[in-house]
């Protein structure tokens, strides 16, 4: 996951993430990551528009967006 998270931050593209949302709840989307630290992650969630930040560990799945085959 590491890879997909690396790929949104380094080339400002949105990728789609299940995480574990603040309110404990599982949440899909696509979201561009702003942020990496070793056990955070700051995203800017596309639908509907916030920022938040999640650990690591709560990012359950990430995958290109349809169309995006992760080239430049």
């Amino acid at each position: 996951m590491e890879r997909f998270l690396r790929y949104s931050l380094d080339h400002n593209r949105e990728i789609r993430m299940i995480w574990i949302g603040p309110d404990g709840e599982m949440h899909e989307g696509k979201v561009v990551v702003e942020a990496m630290e070793t056990d955070r992650v700051r995203i800017y969630v596309l639908r509907p528009p916030q920022r938040m930040e999640i650990r690591t560990e709560d990012v359950l799945s990430c995958d290109y967006v349809s169309g995006d085959e992760g080239l430049n």
